[in-house]
Parts: C-alpha cells; structure tokens; sequence
C-alpha cells in the first residue's frame, strides 16, 4: 500500500527494437489508503549515465523511507499525506555504457556522432524544450558532451520525462522570464547529479533571478545547510540551457532545484556511507516535508526538535519544542531571520485542514519569545 511502479516510457535503445533497451521506471511512495489531494515531489537521477551516485542515493533513500515508516512518525506523515515519485535512471541505456567502465554522459543514439563512436548520443540534460539552445548554454555538435539533439525533447528519455512532469504537477505560470508562480505553489522538482558537493536552483542562461528568486534562495539555503554543499543560483557553474530544472520551474512555475553529489562521478563507497548518503538523506527530508509550499515554508522556521515523556491516559503531557528560523547555509551569501514570534501545537490534525484549530499555544521557555532560536 505504500509503493507502486510506473512505467512513464521507453530508452532509445528499447524505441529502436523493443528487445533491447529499457523502460524508464517511476517509484511511488504513498499510503495509497489516504486518499485526497496531496503535494507532490518529483526526484530523478542518473541523467548523466556516469554518475552512480545518484541512482543509488535515489534507491537508498526509498528503502529508507519504507524501513522507517512502521516507527518513524515524521515518515508516517509525510507518506500519509504527500506523493514521492523516484526516477533512480532517466538514461538507462547510458548506464550500461558506464557500467562497461567508459565515462559516459549522453544516450546512445545513434544518429549523432557514428553509429560506433563513445562520444555519440545527445545530452539529455540540454534536450529540454524550456530556453532550448538559445543561450549558448550547449553545443550544436554532435559529438561534444553537451551536445543538446536535434530539436528541443528530441531523445525519448527527454519526452518521456517531459509528459510526466506536465500530468503530475499543474501549470501555474506563463513561459516567460518576469511572471512569478503563486506563492502557495504546491509541488517540489529535484534532478540529482554527481559531483561538485552544490545545491543549485534556475536560471541556468542568466545571471537575473526567477520571478519567485527569493522563495527558491531560502529553500536551495535550508537544504545546503542540511547536506553541508554550497548553495548557488545554477548559472553561477556555468552557463546552460535546455536543462530539467530550468524547464520545470520555466514552463510550469514548480519550484525546482538540483543537487550535485560528493566528489567524483565513480564514487567512493566509504564516502558514500559516511557523509554522502547521511547528509543528503537528511536534505531530502527536508524537502519532501515543506513540498506543500516550498516558495513560503523555508523563509519561516523550523522545529527542529519534539520531544514528549510517555503518559498514561488521563494525565497531563508536556511537549517541548525547539525551533530556529536560522538554519541557512552562510555559504555564497546570507539570508534574512527573523524572531520566532509564536508557536501551535495540533495533535493528530493537519494544521492546513478545513476547520483545524491549534490543540495548544506553545510558551517560551526563557518567558518571551524575542529571538530566531526558541525553546518552548
């Protein structure tokens, strides 16, 4: 009740002669016996068939999520009430190249490059139909890394993403470069590479800020504060175009962001299990806990501790808090805090449901509240 698998397309190799090739595999996660509308998070990896990192953190992280479910109140809420959709592989046939021990980016079609040739297939990361080779942002060669396809959503992997992403998540802004979406915006996008240890949000042709800049600062600020990276605005890399998040964010106004993973793109397993995994299994948390409004959640604090004694029934219970609207990465530049002005508390309630009411005021441990950290 809380997995499912969706097919959402087909490789290159597997639209050339079905019996080879690979589908392209979506994970859900979700307590499907809750029903009703929920915010939704989109995460993908392995763009880039050599980055195994990536594919292995997406797959851990739903093992994880299902292991801690049974136990782990914060999990039961978030698959109870939001949709986690997982793509570990969006170029499965460039996996396979990799896996040969060749360090290989692209898809393998190919029309580009020679049939033969290790440096043949587009960079689906530079295929996307938003700002499609019209910033100097990719190569029209076809051999070169980022080369970018024939023509925007060229490769079936691009097309298939595309269509998903376009029946999950609704279109809340026009294509252009001044419009912000609402700022209640629900829904989260993540594209998930390796390496550079950054947390990057659109534009990647620009160095002007999105229409809705500040909401996704503070959010790529809170994750890179959670995974120790640097947190950046994508163009501050280098220059790209026709890339997932500049599409998602550009073409339907959802909050999009992405992640570059650890330090080399055949990673080191210890380094994955000691500070990889652990850092980024915490950011993703914290994403997939504001997706019902990532443009206004990050920019208020956050609870950062719960704790309650056990009670019998009848008696009395005291709940402690802390909370901290300081939790920003201090790294490329700084965002505003504010002091903690009040705190609710609801017991078995979402807090955004018709009617809900607070089952209690929080109380400042120190007697008032006057600072962006309180216990209470």
């Amino acid at each position: 009740g809380l997995a499912s698998v969706i097919d959402i397309g087909d490789s290159w190799e597997k639209v050339r002669n079905p019996a080879n090739g690979y589908d392209l595999r979506v994970l859900k996660l979700s307590n499907s016996a809750i029903t009703g509308s929920k915010p939704r998070v989109f995460i993908m990896g392995a763009i880039h068939a050599r980055e195994y990192t990536t594919a292995e953190t997406l797959t851990r992280y739903a093992e994880n999520l299902i292991a801690r479910y049974p136990t782990d109140p914060d999990v039961r809420w978030m698959l109870d009430h939001h949709e986690l959709y997982l793509l570990p592989h969006a170029n499965p046939d460039g996996r396979k190249k990799a896996e040969l021990g060749l360090s290989w980016r692209k898809n393998v079609n190919e029309a580009y490059c020679g049939v033969t040739s290790n440096t043949r297939g587009a960079d689906l990361n530079r295929n996307y139909p938003y700002g499609w080779g019209a910033y100097g942002g990719s190569s029209g060669a076809a051999c070169d890394e980022t080369f970018r396809g024939a023509s925007a959503a060229s490769e079936p992997e691009t097309s298939a993403v595309v269509s998903y992403v376009r029946s999950i998540f609704p279109d809340v802004r026009p294509p252009d470069l001044v419009t912000p979406a609402p700022a209640a915006t629900s829904g989260l996008f993540l594209d998930v590479h390796s390496y550079g240890e950054l947390v990057m949000w659109p534009w990647g042709f620009t160095a002007s800020a999105t229409p809705n800049g500040a909401g996704l600062t503070a959010l790529g600020r809170r994750a890179a504060f959670l995974n120790g990276y640097t947190p950046q605005q994508s163009i501050e890399l280098y220059v790209t175009d026709g890339s997932t998040k500049d599409f998602v964010y550009g073409d339907l106004g959802i909050a999009a962001m992405s992640f570059e993973l650890g330090t080399a793109f055949f990673e080191n397993c210890s380094t994955f299990e000691n500070t990889i995994w652990p850092a980024n299994r915490n950011a993703l948390d914290y994403l997939l806990r504001v997706a019902r409004t990532p443009y206004l959640e990050p920019s208020g604090p956050s609870v950062t501790e719960l704790l309650t004694a056990p009670v019998e029934p009848g008696e009395t219970a005291q709940v402690v808090a802390v909370a901290s609207d300081a939790r920003f990465s201090l790294r490329n530049g700084i965002e505003p805090t504010q002091s903690i002005v009040g705190a609710d508390l609801y017991l078995g309630t979402l807090p955004w449901s018709p009617g809900a009411t607070p089952d209690a005021l929080a109380t400042p441990v120190d007697g008032s509240y006057n600072s962006s950290a309180e216990t209470m």
